[in-house]
């Protein structure tokens, strides 16, 4: 860690995307492992919900943590790097993360609690680590009040969680075990937490790498309130299992998909990069993705799509996390990863901060199997879960575990290796 320590472009924000990277493939294989049982079982089995977590705190959100020690900064108009109190709290994540998914392999409700807290802890201490910048900032963007709303979603997020775990190890409210405790907690992570990242972190980065910026930050505005107002939405179907609240919510979300999607495509379509950008295919990918399920979900709101709630709900749960939250990760750290890890390989005599945007700093054949198979892999086995189809889910979980493996290899291994010979 010493070494990595002093290398141009390094922080102690690298674990937590170094970790990610590598539990990617794990995350792809628990996706195949558990796709089949999706399309044709309940979603709330040992191994889907150990499968879940694996993607939501440990691929998700791990990630989102480090971009975040490195950008929330930057975002606020402040320098500071993050310090080692960022090792304590990865430490803390990962402990919560392995006592979690360790509970649910072993069906012992006991590590699932301490897991669940411990979770719960590392996420409070991320959030101290972040907000005592906020004091010191020197301006205020609108996708910072979208990045702030997500944060407070994960805070919701993880306590439901923590408390729905303890109650499953010592029962004190019968609620929290049915659908309307799983059901609340889905909403405000899937919908609050990432959704909302994804889309207010969007409307920082892209112009900065596309050179093209939107009208008034185009429709974040608009979009952060449907997003909300949607997780409430859902919440109160879950809590109350009124089904009406849910097609509201699923209608407003399918607007705000439309929405985004429009946005998305001007960024891209005007962007002024001429090489090819493999950053840019992640995201034409996540544009038409964003469409589509905006589509499907807003069809069904009004009841023209006619599937059981909770079979769209695990198709749409498992595209946006194996689709969606990937594509938009892997993608982006096409231009993170040289700022933050392979910027002393170049030694160009730039800048760090010139690095992200170059046209297309990285574009390796491998990549573009690394993209192919995600995107196919995801796509399909999300279409197995809602026709209910195990073969269908199946061949996409697959396809998409050798894309996580390629993507893992091209970037994780092949840095780490070059940084730990020197």
């Amino acid at each position: 860690m010493r070494r990595l320590a002093v290398l141009p472009g390094m922080s102690f924000a690298v674990p937590f995307l170094a970790t990610a990277v590598l539990l990617l493939p794990l995350f792809g294989a628990a996706v195949a492992w558990v796709a089949p049982a999706l399309a044709t079982t309940s979603p709330r089995g040992w191994p889907v919900l150990a499968a879940n977590h694996l993607g939501t705190l440990g691929w998700g959100t791990l990630t989102a943590m480090g971009a975040l020690h490195q950008m929330f900064p930057a975002m606020l108009g402040i320098s500071q790097r993050p310090g080692s109190a960022a090792l304590v709290q990865f430490a803390v994540t990962c402990l919560g993360l392995l006592l979690l998914i360790s509970g649910f392999l072993r069906w012992d409700a006991g590590w699932v609690a301490a897991g669940g807290v411990i979770s719960w802890a590392g996420v409070g201490l991320f959030l101290a680590l972040l907000l005592r910048m906020v004091p010191r900032r020197r301006r205020w963007l609108r996708p910072l009040v979208g990045v702030l709303l997500s944060l407070l979603a994960l805070l919701l997020t993880v306590t439901w969680g923590g408390l729905m775990a303890l109650n499953w190890r010592f029962p004190f409210a019968p609620a929290l075990l049915l659908w309307a405790g799983v059901g609340v907690h889905a909403a405000v992570g899937m919908v609050g937490w990432f959704g909302q990242l994804v889309v207010s972190v969007s409307y920082y980065l892209l112009p900065r790498f596309t050179g093209v910026r939107l009208d008034g930050d185009g429709a974040l505005r608009w979009l952060l309130a449907l997003l909300n107002t949607s997780v409430a939405l859902l919440a109160v179907a879950a809590w109350r299992a009124e089904v009406g609240f849910a097609r509201v919510a699923a209608i407003l979300c399918g607007v705000g998909g439309w929405a985004y999607a429009r946005d998305l495509i001007c960024f891209l379509r005007k962007a002024r990069q001429r090489a090819p950008d493999l950053t840019n295919w992640h995201w034409w990918a996540i544009a038409a993705q964003t469409a589509a399920l905006g589509t499907l979900v807003a069809g069904w709101g009004v009841g023209w799509v006619r599937v059981e709630g909770v079979r769209l709900a695990s198709a749409s749960g498992l595209a946006v996390l194996a689709g969606w939250v990937s594509w938009a990760i892997m993608g982006q750290l096409y231009k993170v990863t040289p700022f933050l890890m392979w910027h002393y390989r170049y030694a160009r005599g730039m800048r760090a901060e010139e690095i992200p945007r170059l046209s297309a700093p990285y574009f390796p054949w491998e990549g573009v199997l690394a993209f192919a198979l995600s995107v196919g892999g995801s796509g399909l086995a999300g279409i197995g879960v809602l026709v209910g189809s195990p073969v269908l889910a199946a061949a996409g979980g697959w396809i998409f575990f050798a894309g996580t493996v390629v993507y893992a290899l091209l970037m994780g291994v092949s840095w780490m290796a070059a940084a730990v010979r020197g």
